[in-house]
């Protein structure tokens, strides 16, 4: 990876690989009569209505792997989810299921992971991992308490960095903290984490006392002037983060220095970042003709499957 900069894709990419990886575990672990679901995040959409994946083990040695659309009578998915779905290798729905389904031996569970990890990508917009998890966005820290002065809160206090892998630890506790579970770094050392509907990344440069952010936030732009006078407009009221656009898409990104971490500062410049991408990706997508980026891939019924 360059020094210099993201490979927003293969961090994707990789955060993809890890979580077809623990799901194939999961499957190979399940006892016989076990089940588990993955629910498909839905904006607006109350969890139970929302879209999910279950997984049952059938007999000895067999997994059956359904999609539903969430809905009491098993409804929910539209045409073109179904023939996305069928694309992709699912089979139609049989007596003893509602939903598009496989059926595979524990043996194939890599395979089988991998069709799972491309169905909520590709048929649901999923764009990574990270937003299958309970806590969709960052959860602001707790004020210390006035009986204790801010030197005093772990959050205010100053930790020396000497090393690269020190800060990345370093950010990786602090985002534990604020998500409110373990946020593991890909192979580069990036961590991918939601901002609302938007995806961030976050990683320590390796070269410079800098822990840097970056968020591809409105993709496949077709209004070019718009989103250059977009950007004119958020680079000026912006107070936490600087907007690029590259003729494509449109970059949200910002540096702190961590030469000394004090995970207060970290926090707030996170959280203050996510929320204010969480606000304007949205229309701003609508300004500039373009895609969030969790609008990519996802298959809808105004559109046609991909050849």
């Amino acid at each position: 990876m360059p020094q210099y900069e993201f490979d927003v894709d293969a961090s994707i990419a990789a955060g993809w690989d890890r979580f077809a990886s623990h799901l194939a575990e999961l499957m190979r672990d399940l006892a016989p009569g076990g089940t588990f679901d993955i629910a498909v995040p839905v904006l607006g959409s109350p969890s139970s209505r929302t879209p999910f994946v279950r997984f049952t083990v059938t007999e000895p040695g067999t997994v059956r792997v359904e999609v539903s659309g969430g809905q009491e009578d098993g409804d929910g998915l539209g045409p073109t989810h179904l023939v996305h779905l069928g694309a992709l290798g699912w089979e139609d729905p049989a007596e003893d299921t509602v939903g598009p389904h496989v059926r595979v031996r524990t043996g194939e569970a890599d395979e089988a992971a991998r069709l799972v990890a491309a169905t909520l990508e590709r048929v649901f917009g999923i764009p990574h991992p990270v937003f299958l998890h309970d806590a969709t966005g960052p959860t602001r820290p707790e004020r210390a308490t006035p009986d204790a002065s801010p030197p005093e809160h772990p959050d205010f206090a100053a930790l020396p960095i000497g090393t690269p892998d020190e800060a990345t630890r370093a950010v990786g506790t602090a985002l534990a903290e604020i998500y409110e579970r373990d946020v593991p770094a890909d192979e580069h050392d990036v961590f991918a984490v939601p901002a609302g509907s938007a995806l961030l990344f976050v990683r320590v440069h390796r070269s410079l006392p800098l822990v840097i952010f970056r968020s591809p936030l409105v993709s496949s732009v077709r209004d070019v002037a718009a989103a250059e006078t977009e950007v004119a407009i958020l680079n000026r009221d912006s107070l936490w983060c600087r907007y690029v656009f590259d003729g494509e898409t449109i970059y949200a990104e910002s540096e702190l220095v961590d030469r000394v971490f004090v995970t207060v500062n970290f926090k707030i410049q996170l959280i203050e970042m996510a929320t204010e991408l969480d606000d304007v990706d949205e229309d701003l997508a609508r300004r500039v003709s373009g895609k969030r980026w969790s609008d990519l891939r996802a298959a809808d019924d105004r559109g046609s499957p991909e050849q």
